[in-house]
């Protein structure tokens, strides 16, 4: 190839580069390197490695990374890529400091397990680094408008936001943020306000006080779950049979639920469907007999998503 990006994002050509200086393709946007004039060839750029779509890093990560790190500059706060912490060679994919605190962000394209992400957060957390993660592209639906289910793992809480995904979008260079997310049953999609922010406005709200959400104010039970049990107990295999064969040994029924065991019409979107904290509240119906508020706030507010806690 005769042009490449340079480390401004500027289409340059090869004739006029100059050897030594960062360059990438203006496709992948993986690096490539100059190779100078010889007298069979012109100058121009090759990729320094054969790759494929399966392995090392995606060009969307390596182009996120970098227009992450400009964005920063830009705003006068000193930022490194892949920068090596500790004695377990965390590497954060930009690391910065604002005012004492020094931040990490991590730009997640690729899939990820729940237990893989805990134990990143973890490191972090005893690296006394405050992570901020942001997801690609990758977790959006194709109109780019809704998350997929994979993303509800990255979920976080600021006061101001509620519960909220970030999802760094390089090609905009904008934040794409995904706030206020809420069940609401029997809805069995995520419900959520949405706007593309710059970086600069994000930071902005991201490094305002907030506190944990540790416990719900009481809210109306107005939700009555019966007639959607009713389905699923239509299904030969759903776990909430066996639930109704516990309920009938102690005279209760799944089709006609006391309004004791309804559900809020908003619930915090903390596990994979807001059916989890349905079932829960049941289960533990059974064995105390009664559920205060205090005790059904604890089950609506418990999660594995471990941004959250």
């Amino acid at each position: 190839m005769y042009a490449a990006l340079n480390q401004d994002d500027q289409l340059v050509y090869a004739h006029n580069s100059i050897l030594g200086e960062r360059y990438y393709c203006p496709k992948c946007y993986r690096p490539v390197q100059l190779i100078i004039a010889t007298p069979q060839q012109q100058p121009h750029f090759r990729h320094k490695t054969r790759f494929s779509n399966n392995d090392g890093e995606s060009g969307l990560h390596i182009k996120g990374k970098r227009l992450l790190q400009q964005d920063l500059q830009q705003l006068g706060i000193v930022a490194q890529q892949e920068v090596i912490l500790g004695t377990e060679e965390r590497r954060a994919d930009v690391l910065f400091y604002y005012q004492t605190q020094c931040y990490a962000f991590e730009f997640q394209c690729a899939p990820l397990s729940i237990q893989e992400l805990q134990q990143r957060h973890r490191s972090y957390e005893q690296l006394a680094v405050q992570d901020i993660w942001l997801i690609g592209p990758t977790y959006l639906t194709a109109s780019g408008c809704k998350l997929h289910r994979s993303a509800l793992k990255f979920m976080d809480y600021r006061t101001h936001w509620g519960y909220f995904i970030a999802v760094w979008v390089p090609d905009l260079s904008k934040i794409r943020l995904f706030h206020h997310i809420a069940f609401e049953p029997p809805c069995g999609q995520i419900r959520f306000k949405s706007r593309d922010v710059s970086l600069s406005l994000f930071l902005a709200s991201y490094f305002k006080v907030t506190k944990p959400l540790l416990f719900l104010p009481v809210m109306s039970c107005c939700f009555d779950p019966s007639h959607w049990l009713a389905r699923q107990l239509n299904f030969q295999n759903s776990r909430w049979r066996t639930l109704q064969v516990e309920c009938y040994q102690q005279g209760l029924s799944l089709l006609d639920l006391p309004r004791q065991l309804w559900l809020p019409q908003r619930l915090p979107p903390l596990s994979l469907s807001w059916s989890a904290p349905l079932k829960a509240q049941i289960e533990l119906y059974l064995i105390t007999g009664g559920l205060t508020w205090q005790q059904r706030s604890q089950i609506y507010l418990e999660t594995k998503w471990p941004l959250v806690n």
